[in-house]
């Protein structure tokens, strides 16, 4: 049984970072100060316990008047929404192009009304939206602030940082996001009073402990050597055994913050967590990339287009996920796990989000009929066209009328240049 997912960080990685929970010489200062000046040559960088730690942050020093209206891609997490609540913010969900995950930019313009302050994009499953339509649009109101939310679209060390048009990028190391350091975030912050204000507020946060760390870091070497083949497969075949619901048990492992989010995000990252984040962009292998890249564009390219992966036409995508729609959920589910690939139509937190009026209707038809199949470095050649092949037979599903077009020329795209 291929695992749902593999967790991006390695055996040596893990070593380290219980090595650094013995370290007792480590240095906030200078570990944040190394990781900015990786991160951002402008200096603009901020390290974070998380992208929802820095966002929260970042709102907080704008003051914007409660009942301001945030226009949000129409697909995210449900703690961002969460946060805009906190900081007395109305969403306005729009839609996005589900072949190439891009917001839709006559969307976008209709939503703005004057209580419109802010504008909150998000790359999504690895893809990574052309942001010049977004700017033609908001130069137009210089009272909008731009967000990017960068959490799942790290393309390399040497790829994409934001655009520097953004007030604010946010990108996530969290414990299944691509060059995994099992948490932290950074975040560029166009303006600089504001960045100095995030420093000091963050540098008054409660830390986090080097045993929770170690804990930590304990639970996901577990959690990446359940992930082996032949460890899953006796896992599920063993919870199968006893009646219980691995997908809910896989789910909850790897869930970051629960119940009362405002509280847990005010959190400095433990010591330990920088050390490990500064190694894993010091030493993340761009090949890795590759490698996943590739896989993901095969089973693309052998699949009918209303079938494809959400983003499937977009040039920058590195398939973090690889969702797909279908009108049969349990059905696909049940085919692929029978043939060895854990599906599954529940793992992801990512959803349609609800705005006043609704949430924007073709983010919701796809989100209701999503399942992320398992696509990434590692699973050989001949198992990606097995996976294909069962895909294939569900090409008859039906799609959302203004979702992904019925059919389109099966043409080859250009590979994404993931450096610069």
């Amino acid at each position: 049984m291929f695992a749902r997912k593999q967790i991006d960080i390695g055996y040596r990685d893990l070593t380290a970072a219980l090595g650094y929970c013995l370290w007792p010489s480590l240095s906030r200062r200078r570990i944040e100060a190394d990781l900015e000046s990786l991160w951002a040559e402008d200096g603009d960088a901020v390290t974070a316990l998380s992208v929802r730690t820095a966002f929260d942050c970042w709102l907080a020093t704008q003051n914007l008047p409660r009942g301001s209206e945030v226009i949000v891609s129409g697909i995210n997490i449900p703690d961002m929404a969460r946060i805009l609540e906190h900081h007395g913010l109305q969403m306005v969900p729009v839609d996005v192009d589900l072949a190439t995950m891009e917001i839709l930019a006559d969307e976008l313009e209709e939503a703005i009304t004057p209580r419109t302050r802010m504008v909150l994009v998000a790359h999504l499953f690895g893809s990574r939206m052309d942001m010049d339509p977004v700017f033609e649009i908001t130069r137009q109101h210089p009272e909008i602030l731009v967000v990017e939310d960068c959490a799942q679209a790290f393309d390399g060390c040497e790829g994409y940082r934001g655009d520097a048009r953004s007030d604010l990028s946010l990108f996530s190391f969290g414990a299944i996001k691509t060059a995994s350091a099992l948490g932290g975030a950074l975040a560029r912050v166009r303006d600089a009073a504001v960045r100095e204000r995030m420093r000091a507020m963050m540098a008054e946060y409660p830390s986090q402990g080097r045993g929770y760390f170690f804990k930590r870091a304990l639970k996901f070497a577990a959690l990446k050597t359940l992930g082996l083949n032949w460890i899953y497969t006796a896992f599920t075949q063993a919870c199968g055994m006893f009646g219980v619901d691995y997908d809910l048990l896989v789910v909850n492992a790897v869930r970051g913050f629960r119940g009362d989010i405002i509280p847990l995000l005010r959190r400095q990252p433990a010591l330990p967590q920088l050390a490990l984040l500064r190694r894993r962009l010091r030493q993340y292998p761009r090949a890795r990339l590759e490698v996943r890249r590739h896989a993901g564009q095969r089973v693309n390219h052998q699949l009918p287009t209303p079938l494809r992966c959400a983003g499937h036409a977009n040039p920058h995508n590195t398939w973090w996920l690889f969702p797909v729609y279908t009108d049969n959920k349990s059905e696909l589910v049940t085919d692929l796990r029978a043939e060895g690939f854990d599906a599954t139509a529940s793992s992801s937190q990512l959803c349609a989000m609800e705005g006043e009026d609704g949430p924007a209707v073709d983010c919701e038809d796809f989100m209701d009929g999503t399942v992320y199949v398992p696509v990434y470095a590692g699973i050989p050649n001949d198992a990606l066209d097995r996976l294909a092949a069962i895909l294939r037979h569900h090409a008859q599903a039906t799609v959302p009328t203004n979702a992904l077009p019925a059919e389109e020329p099966d043409t080859e795209l250009e590979p994404a240049i993931l450096a610069k």
